[in-house]
């Protein structure tokens, strides 16, 4: 099957708080996004507990057990024991009644399969044919052997969970039925799916689907069921607590030690103690969820307080309203089989290891810093990791960090700019060597100091306002022009400065000015000279016109006195 755990990658930030609280390291890290590797995920639900951003959500296969129903044939829901725990207040033949009005056709308590179960452990108990025996009822540690710990494989008890017994016995009883699981375990999902488990039960749900199913389909629990059916040995009950299997069975039997371990890093602790040292002679109840099935995620997420759901399931009695369960002939004559399920990884060698620390610039051992930011215990396992293509390069923060501090070193460092940092009092936090050089500053007396500079000038109240604020700025001490950029940083409460140098700038504009302007003077001169000249010459030109004009009127006067002369006889 799918994985039951669901992923929206889009609200990942990138904190990798599921990679360092999965027991199993089964998430994939790569382009900035999360990715559960299914292969490897014991489905404990941690990572749906602990993710700040609630990009993870657990899968609700309430639609396909409302289409198991529709079909027609008798559908039966077993019913985990921890229901005393989630639903305070409410009897089981007040729960019984709620779900047949959501359609069920029978509803029995889950620990009648749990007696079952523990009938088989004592009988293997009594036998003393394995070296250790691991209970089984907890579907996340028979997946965590399976898949991290094949080692162990030979000392999980052939026996059926109370889930799969229970529903074995339902088949055997009423014959040709659906069977529906509900309880507070996400992982009984996967093993409704698992043939090697007995591929008895259709679908499994959580008791929180439950309660968001009775609430669309308002029905509550002010109805009582005649004909509930309750588990004729109440400690059965004892199940989903800590504890609570090794209390069903007789104290006077067989001569394993018997443990109670609960909680991830417990039991991988104990597993790995059996590994290494071989230690035998023991009989282990382990829950992966601390304090037992009332530990675990979906009764975290719900916020329901651990202790109390504890207390409530060790003094729940026995209801005097339900009948025993019927008689069977079912047995667990049908002993679970298991398998290595171990991901088939080639292990790097310590030149592989070496050569993917140093692209994070880790070149020796004093260099690992073991800071646990990448999600991963030391540097050397996030190099595994990146070997395996579970985890990106760029995964190390102090690495990134410091390479991001060092740029922006490089950057301030070489600027050819000023740059100073001011807090809210406008008193020095840091500046650069270029603001040292330009404004004749020595940084040892003014860090921590105002600068007279700035005093009263009202560009920090603009800035404070519009974020940003350009102008000039002419500095007489030092004989200098900038271009004053300030910038305010709200989260920070600072401002930046940057100056940018624009005597020469503003020193060529004036030349260019001066130039101008001579440029117009003798502009001016010239055109002056040019209308003085133009004045003259018309001056000429008009007296030798009035001289010509006079010369040729005399002259045809001249003429005119002859022709008439010549005329007389």
């Amino acid at each position: 099957m799918g994985s039951i755990i669901e992923l929206n990658t889009a609200n990942c930030k990138n904190c990798y708080r599921c990679i360092r609280e999965c027991p199993a390291k089964a998430i994939r890290f790569k382009n900035d996004r999360a990715s559960i590797i299914e292969s490897e995920c014991i489905e404990c639900g941690v990572c749906v507990e602990v993710c700040p951003q609630t990009t993870r959500r657990l899968k609700n296969e309430t639609e396909a057990v409302k289409s198991l129903l529709s079909e027609g044939k008798p559908v039966y829901i077993s019913v985990a024991p921890s229901w005393v725990s989630w639903y305070e207040g409410v009897s089981f033949a007040q729960l019984s009644a709620a779900l047949k009005g959501l359609g069920f056709a029978g509803v029995e308590e889950t620990a009648i399969g749990a007696c079952e179960s523990s009938r088989e452990y004592t009988r293997l108990i009594e036998t003393g044919g394995m070296k250790n025996i691991i209970v089984t009822a907890c579907t996340s540690v028979v997946m965590l052997i399976e898949r991290h710990y094949p080692e162990l494989l030979g000392m999980l008890a052939p026996v059926s969970s109370p889930m799969m017994a229970h529903a074995r016995m339902m088949r055997e009883t009423y014959g040709d039925i659906r069977v529906v699981f509900v309880g507070p375990c996400i992982s009984k999902m996967n093993e409704t799916t698992d043939a090697l488990a007995g591929g008895l039960v259709n679908h499994a749900i959580t008791f929180a689907n439950l309660d968001d199913w009775l609430h669309k389909a308002q029905i509550g629990f002010s109805q009582e069921d005649n004909e509930a059916v309750g588990v004729t040995n109440p400690i059965a009950r004892l199940y989903p607590k800590a504890g609570g299997i090794l209390a069903t069975i007789p104290v006077d039997t067989g001569s394993y030690t018997r443990i109670a371990v609960d909680g991830l890093y417990r039991c991988i602790e104990l597993f790995n103690a059996i590994r290494d040292e071989g230690r035998e002679g023991l009989f282990i109840e382990a829950n992966l969820c601390p304090g037992g099935c009332v530990g675990g995620p979906v009764f975290s997420i719900a916020g329901k307080n651990p202790l109390f759901t504890q207390l409530r399931i060790s003094g729940k009695p026995m209801p005097q309203d339900a009948r025993p369960a019927p008689d069977t002939a079912a047995s667990l004559t049908h002993p679970r089989v298991f398998m290595n399920r171990s991901p088939k990884h080639t292990a790097p060698t310590d030149e592989d290891i070496r050569r993917i620390l140093a692209r994070i610039g880790k070149y020796s051992a004093e260099q690992e810093l073991n800071c646990g930011g990448c999600g991963y215990k030391t540097c050397r396992e996030k190099a595994e990791a990146v070997f395996y293509g579970k985890a990106d390069i760029n995964m190390c923060l102090p690495y990134f960090r410091e390479r991001a501090e060092n740029m922006s070193n490089i950057v301030l460092e070489h600027s050819p700019n000023a740059i100073i940092v001011l807090d809210k009092t406008l008193q020095v936090q840091e500046l650069n060597p270029k603001a040292e050089e330009v404004l004749c500053l020595h940084r040892t007396e003014v860090i921590g100091s105002p600068v007279p500079l700035f005093y009263g000038d009202l560009a920090f109240e603009q800035a404070k306002a519009e974020k940003t604020v350009s102008k000039k700025l002419a500095v007489q001490e030092v004989s200098k022009t900038f271009e004053q950029t300030i910038t305010y940083i709200a989260e920070h409460q600072s401002y930046i400065v940057l100056l940018k140098d624009i005597t020469k700038e503003e020193q060529r504009k004036q030349d260019l000015e001066v130039t101008r302007s001579r440029t117009v003077d003798i502009a001016q001169e010239v055109i002056n000279k040019q209308m003085r000249v133009a004045q003259e010459i018309a001056s000429l030109l008009g007296e030798t016109t009035a001289e010509t004009k006079v010369a040729l009127t005399n002259l045809k006067k001249s003429m005119a006195t002859l022709t008439e002369e010549n005329r007389q006889p």
